[in-house]
């Protein structure tokens, strides 16, 4: 595609805006060669850091103290979100032995009226 081509194309530079930043940033980018003596001052810096080093130590008794806290919490959490569901389930299952236990009696009496209405009426079933 030719420059002319490129520069026609309303379809390659849809902002202009764009096309203008796009620009700076590749000026931007550019490749900058290192200032002299760059290097030697680098391997200088890093040649002696011996007393610039920082090492921590970890406090091992706190840690591992507080790493068995954790897991204690946890393991408590646990058990405890355990029974708390185990006694929703016994209270849900009481509920509906209880609902169960009254459906039951309210049939029974149910049936025994409709059989006292068919005796009434002449029909005698077998028990």
């Amino acid at each position: 595609m030719s420059d002319q081509e490129r520069m026609d194309g309303p379809e390659l530079v849809p902002d202009l805006k764009l096309a203008e930043f796009e620009l700076q940033l590749a000026r931007a980018m550019r490749r900058v060669d290192a200032p002299e003596g760059f290097a030697e001052r680098v391997m200088e810096t890093s040649a002696s850091p011996a007393e610039k080093v920082i090492v921590m130590r970890p406090r091992s008794g706190l840690w591992r103290m507080q790493a068995w806290a954790g897991g204690a919490i946890a393991a408590v959490l646990v058990l405890g979100m355990f029974g708390a569901e185990q006694l929703h389930q016994r209270r849900e299952q009481a509920k509906a032995d209880q609902q169960f236990a009254v459906a039951m009696q309210a049939t029974d009496h149910a049936l025994d009226q409709t059989r006292a209405q068919l005796q009434r009426a002449g029909l005698n079933l077998g028990e």
